[in-house]
């Protein structure tokens, strides 16, 4: 447990919480002390934060925060999980995991140590986490994009897919963060003045900017899979229009074939050039056809 005063950094648990405002950081393990020695009564009647959720609840005397961090490079890993508790003079931030981290090495390299101000550190460096994954993405579809314009383009279906899911995942969490910050925005316990509130609203247009960009993200990776299905379709279509120009070149010769094959009496057996004859006819018609067809861009 990690407590930061206005003038000091206490990391024991002291017998009692000094007067003035604190900046409480407790392990899991140690929530159920951090929370009584910050003098919050938890109110009973309210169910403990839902798994993988990111809410927001006004519990008399004290805000209560449950924010789910996910990994945006495996979205099937459990998310890393934090909850604050708010009251008027006191944070309590309960957790582990990098931006637990972060936030501790921030709050003590700062001056200003007031819980509110904690609180809008906490928002910033929560932004800041997935803002660089989706720079990551921008630059991933990019590299696609250029992929698609190939005449004969791999199958990147699986990255596509892979890509859709983190972006999903992003934009779920982008959402429930905004309606976090809506309902604190609200300020029910009227523990911020008019300055802190503007500092939490920019932080909710910054998500919602976040939003945004996800979307678009979305989008053109729509656009993306598009370019490759076209690609797929004109690769097709020059295979079929290959085979047709065989067939076209062949079909004469198959005509001639079952001419010959039919049990006629035909005058120009007789002949001992016939079978040249009709050799030499069949090359140079093929020969033909292949000059004709190679003009006209057929193949």
């Amino acid at each position: 447990m990690i407590i930061f005063l206005e003038d000091k950094t206490i990391k024991e648990k002291p017998g009692r919480l000094p007067g003035g405002k604190a900046v409480l950081m407790a392990a899991p393990l140690e929530a159920e002390a951090a929370v009584e020695l910050a003098g919050i009564s938890v109110a009973a009647g309210y169910s403990e934060a839902e798994d993988h959720a990111i809410r927001f609840e006004s519990r008399g005397l004290y805000d209560y925060l449950s924010i789910h961090i996910p990994d945006p490079d495996s979205p099937d890993r459990d998310p890393e999980a934090m909850e604050c508790y708010l009251s008027h003079e006191i944070l309590v931030v309960i957790g582990e995991g990098n931006v637990f981290g972060k936030l501790g090495r921030n709050i003590e390299a700062r001056s200003d140590r007031a819980p509110v101000q904690a609180l809008a550190l906490l928002f910033n460096l929560l932004l800041a986490e997935e803002t660089v994954p989706l720079e990551s993405v921008d630059d991933h579809i990019d590299r696609l994009e250029e992929e698609a314009l190939k005449r004969k383009a791999e199958d990147h279906a699986s990255e596509i897919v892979a890509l859709r899911k983190q972006l999903a995942a992003v934009k779920h969490y982008f959402d429930s963060l905004y309606d976090l910050l809506e309902e604190l925005e609200e300020n029910r316990n009227e523990f911020f003045t008019r300055s802190q509130l503007s500092v939490f609203r920019a932080h909710k247009n910054k998500v919602n900017r976040l939003v945004n960009r996800t979307l678009n993200l979305r989008e053109r990776l729509t656009q993306v899979r598009e370019a490759f299905q076209n690609q797929l379709d004109i690769s097709l279509n020059e295979t079929m229009r290959f085979f047709t120009v065989i067939t076209a070149i062949f079909l004469p010769l198959t005509l001639i074939v079952g001419w010959y094959g039919m049990n006629l009496r035909m005058p120009e057996l007789e002949s001992t050039i016939t079978y040249p004859v009709i050799i030499g006819v069949s090359l140079a018609f093929i020969v033909v056809s292949l000059i004709f067809c190679k003009k006209k861009g057929w193949f």
